[in-house]
């Protein structure tokens, strides 16, 4: 199904602007935004359209506090300033304190669905907009996810940023496909992701039917055609469904490494698969520990890339393009602080 989305532009005499958002909604929201709560893991997009410096509370996930991902999460590692911020909820437990939005004051409220978003406004009578920013594994999923960006661009007052931030999307995805397109169809390496993150880490049967790194690049996924209700999440595999694909390549989700090496240690049958005999394993950094994270999605495909195709990305530093994206997506280079927490781009051994 394609999303189509309006964005109102009509200002009325009290200085509003009328907004449809993702769930169809039609919001009335001042013509000035200067401060705003982002809620359903909306605030990494606010930081994404540089508006940081608007953004009055965070979700506990967010934080370092226990169960929290902030020094994993490049748009908090970027912006520590926002840990200080009052907690205004969690988007993993579905918890919204509306006691401290309605405190806090915000001009509005960025939420993840229609439901949460009428909860948000009629408790607390700030004008909530709904927005996607979940999946991105499909076509679908993005032009749903760039649509939301406009929306939220428009509401901030952050239109040029939003398009921008799009053009640059569209130009890696560009780049990539090139790359990759005619050297696919000659290379018949199978790859696998294990340890896909998703609420948290997992082992090696947690992987993605369409892990977008993958898609990104044309590679071959032997999980391909695992059958899932929802291309945004990871599916569960038999361990023995892992044996008989038998991949070439394997990469592994580095926040989840632990876990792996202690399952492999326990099921000593992957120590005969291809990949680990030959030495073909590889870390990468988890990009969906607290919902998708675009920024290290797009730096994983290009080392996913270079790992599968060395000749194509001959002139790509993995390190150094990863540093490039976080650049434009968060205003920092942050990938030193990554592979410090999760271990970064290189062989690995489970």
């Amino acid at each position: 199904m394609l999303y189509v989305f309006g964005l109102g532009n009509s200002s009325s005499s009290n200085g509003t602007v009328t907004i449809t958002d993702v769930a169809g909604r039609t919001v009335q929201v001042p013509a000035q935004v200067d401060k705003v709560v982002g809620t359903g893991c909306s605030a990494r997009e606010i930081v994404y359209l540089n508006a940081s410096d608007k953004i009055v509370g965070i979700e506990k996930t967010e934080t370092n506090s226990t169960g929290g991902w902030g020094s994993q999460l490049p748009y908090m590692i970027a912006h520590p300033e926002l840990m200080s911020l009052p907690i205004v909820g969690d988007a993993r437990t579905n918890v919204v304190n509306y006691e401290e939005i309605a405190k806090l004051k915000p001009d509005v409220v960025f939420a993840a669905d229609a439901s949460t978003a009428e909860d948000v406004q009629s408790k607390t009578g700030i004008p909530t907009v709904v927005v996607y920013t979940m999946g991105v594994g499909t076509k679908e999923q993005m032009e749903k996810y760039q649509n939301s960006l406009k929306i939220m661009g428009k509401v901030l007052g952050k239109d040029e940023r939003a398009q921008e931030l799009i053009t640059y999307i569209n130009s890696c995805e560009e780049d990539l496909n090139k790359r990759t397109k005619d050297a696919a169809s000659s290379n018949n390496a199978t790859v696998y992701v294990g340890g896909h993150a998703y609420r948290g880490s997992h082992g090696i049967t947690s992987t993605n039917a369409f892990y977008p790194p993958f898609r990104l690049v044309n590679a071959n996924n032997v999980a391909s055609n695992v059958t899932t209700n929802d291309t945004s999440i990871a599916v569960q595999i038999d361990k023995e469904q892992l044996i008989n694909w038998n991949p070439d390549v394997i990469f592994i989700e580095e926040s989840s490494l632990a876990s792996v090496v202690n399952e492999t240690k326990n099921y000593p049958q992957y120590k005969d698969l291809n990949a680990v005999k030959n030495g073909q394993v590889y870390g990468l950094l988890s990009y969906c520990l607290y919902s998708y994270n675009k920024d290290i999605l797009i730096a994983d495909a290009y080392y996913v890339g270079k790992v599968l195709y060395p000749e194509q990305f001959s002139d790509v530093n993995p390190e150094e393009k990863a540093d490039e994206i976080f650049v434009k997506f968060v205003g920092k280079p942050v990938y030193s602080q990554m592979k410090a927490a999760q271990g970064g781009f290189k062989k690995i051994e489970i």
